[in-house]
């Protein structure tokens, strides 16, 4: 700690601002700085959320090729991990959730550009792999 400098905290969740500042109502996440308790949650939600993506994509995608399902799935995968990582881009920078400067704006709209990118490349091709199978007989 340097004269009159705050003292360096370790271990806190709040970046930017001393822990135990005004929250979010419910959750407590703080609204003046950022807090790694956000990405942490979304983070730890994907144990949830990853499951029910395989489920709906096998209930809804009976007319998709497995390939193109596993396609949808790792996606999703990979756009749920970049947005904790964009989450905890921004709680390290000390921005609230509620406030991201245009610079986080900006990356999450790449992210979101990606992520739909991403789902739609799954259906550009060929056709399924069963059409492609027929076609060859």
């Amino acid at each position: 700690m340097q004269a009159g400098g705050l003292p360096i905290e370790i271990g806190a969740h709040s970046v930017g601002v001393i822990d135990g500042g005004p929250g979010l109502p419910i959750v407590g996440w703080s609204t003046t700085g950022g807090d790694l308790r956000i990405p942490h949650f979304v983070g730890l939600h994907a144990l949830q959320v990853l499951p029910a993506l395989g489920l709906l994509v096998a209930r809804f995608g009976g007319a998709l090729s497995t390939r193109r399902r596993i396609g949808l799935i790792w996606v999703g995968g990979l756009g749920y991990a970049g947005l904790v990582g964009l989450l905890t881009w921004q709680a390290l920078r000390g921005q609230p959730l509620l406030a991201p400067d245009g610079l986080t704006l900006a990356a999450l709209a790449v992210w979101a550009a990606a992520v739909a990118l991403g789902a739609a490349a799954t259906f550009i091709g060929q056709g399924s792999s069963s059409a492609r199978a027929r076609g060859a007989e």
